[in-house]
């Protein structure tokens, strides 16, 4: 078939994933991650406690400078774009590889992967940006090695890598390849001008995380080192099963297994395409690194899905080889309908599944259910919106009073309880605790009275008030429960509380 064709199929591919994503967006509210990110939004800087500024800029900009923020669709579009233009890059990258056919088999394979399709591919979440322009860098990669003399690409690699790692610290792991193919596989790069240009692009567009964390002490990297610190941690072999079966999930199974054919056919040939071989050494060891700290302590499985996004085009070549001449192989309408079960699975079990698949204890009802992340909040918000009125209305609290979290997730509750009210949110706890709030609370405090405050507790994650805000306000008082329910069962509960007496003890770290 005539590449022509094959840009045809592709275009279709796109579209298609690109409306589904739409339609899978409109039934899903925002979830913690995706609350606590579009917080960022609210205040940009250069870098963030917990990661790079670039998901902040992805969703001003989508969302036109938050004039939109209050459509969810709007602070996702920048994530459905993103996941096509990184399509289009993996189909280049294949394309230049060895055909057409093969990077249309691999910007399938791509778009079918729950990491590249969902992950960073719906949810506004750091690995959107990360992957577009992970997968550029990897097209400019494969440039590289078929013409080496062409100052564009590495440059372009350089400017690649460098927004890649402003989005996500996993951007690194490009160069951490890229080196170890120059001293294994290519020494005389060494001397290579082109080369220290490349990586003189990169520290100068990711500088401001170095800067930032210069000024701040380096709070990033003391918070993240602590969460991947093996000291004290012992060997679990559970914790490496969670791991392996996760990346295989997330990364779509069909998609593994053919990445894993791919790799056992490079190591069989004697003459390969030298870019898959660059792809090896970028994404092993960073599947073998996050493997062996499962091994001691709990990883999440999107840790490693930019790995075997490097693995892809391995997958994608092997397959062309294998089944030559048919568009649509067997193992490529497996991917694609293993994908968009588990998206219609998603959105069914959030949007219709009776009660929680969690606890039913009044309680703490809901625990356990990771579902009710994205339901009911949009509700329970507006629940709360005439709680407020009315008690603002008959004088038992003053127009502007403020809630109060715990953790960084109350973002969460800030985006369905305060935005609609043009409220704040105040942060109280400690700085690994509240996060970004540390940041805010500093305009924020000035702003609103905090004599008294609101703080909303979900049943999921109930916990003893009192306890916990102790050191802030004296009185507290459960002002209603709000339930929330699924299929006309009770799923999970919202519990609206009113504490008094302000202690001034707030933590604020200027910007």
């Amino acid at each position: 078939m005539k590449p022509a064709s094959f840009k045809k199929y592709f275009i279709a591919l796109i579209l298609f994933f690109a409306l589904v994503k739409i339609i899978a967006s409109y039934f899903l509210e925002l979830g913690n991650d995706e609350s606590y990110y579009w917080l960022y939004t609210q205040q940009l800087q250069w870098n963030y406690f917990d990661h790079p500024p670039m998901v902040a800029l992805w969703g001003r900009i989508f969302s036109f400078n938050l004039l939109l923020q209050n459509k969810i669709i709007f602070l996702r579009l920048g994530s459905v774009l993103a996941s096509a233009l990184a399509a289009f890059c993996i189909y280049k990258t294949v394309a230049l590889i060895k055909d057409s056919r093969a990077g249309w088999f691999a910007a399938c394979l791509y778009s079918s992967s729950f990491y590249a399709g969902i992950t960073a591919g719906i949810f506004l979440m750091p690995d959107a940006p990360q992957m577009l322009f992970y997968t550029f860098a990897l097209w400019m990669l494969t440039a590289i090695l078929k013409d080496e003399t062409k100052w564009k690409y590495w440059l372009l690699f350089g400017a690649a890598a460098g927004f890649c790692i402003m989005s996500k610290i996993h951007g690194v792991f490009l160069w951490t390849g890229f080196g170890l193919y120059v001293l294994f596989k290519n020494r005389s790069w060494l001397i290579n001008p082109k080369l220290y240009a490349a990586v003189l692009i990169t520290f100068i567009i990711a500088s401001p995380i170095l800067i930032w964390n210069i000024r701040y002490d380096f709070m990033t990297y003391r918070f993240h080192s602590e969460r991947v610190v093996l000291a004290g941690h012992h060997s679990n072999w559970y914790n490496l099963f969670e791991a392996f079966a996760g990346q295989l999930v997330i990364n779509n199974p069909i998609n593994v297994i053919l990445s894993i054919a791919g790799l056992f056919l490079l190591a069989r040939k004697k003459q390969v395409h030298p870019p898959l071989v660059l792809f090896n050494f970028i994404a092993i060891p960073f599947i073998l690194l996050i493997l062996f700290m499962a091994f001691f302590r709990t990883t999440l499985p999107h840790w490693s899905g930019p790995a075997f996004v490097a693995l892809i085009p391995i997958a994608a070549v092997w397959l062309a080889g294998v089944k030559s001449n048919i568009i649509f192989p067997a193992a490529i309408k497996m991917s694609i309908g293993i994908y968009l079960a588990g998206l219609t699975a998603c959105l069914l079990l959030v949007n219709f599944y009776p009660a929680n698949m969690g606890s039913r204890a009044q309680k703490n009802l809901g625990q356990g259910d990771i579902t009710l992340d994205s339901y009911g909040w949009k509700k329970a918000g507006e629940e709360f919106k005439n709680i407020y009125t009315k008690e603002v209305s008959n004088g038992t609290v003053k127009k502007g009073t403020p809630l109060v979290c715990n953790n960084w997730w109350g973002a969460h509750e800030e985006y369905y309880f305060c935005r609609p009210l043009s409220i704040k949110m105040i942060g109280l706890g400690s700085i690994n605790e509240i996060h970004h709030y540390a940041w805010l609370n500093g305009v924020r405090s000035t702003l609103c009275n905090m004599a008294n405050a609101y703080c909303i507790i979900h049943s999921d994650e109930n916990y003893d008030a009192k306890e916990v805000y102790k050191n802030y306000y004296s009185s507290i008082d459960t002002v209603a429960i709000i339930p929330v329910l699924r299929s006309q069962k009770p799923a999970h509960n919202f519990y609206v509380l009113r504490l008094s007496d302000w202690k001034n003890n707030v933590l604020t770290i200027a910007k």
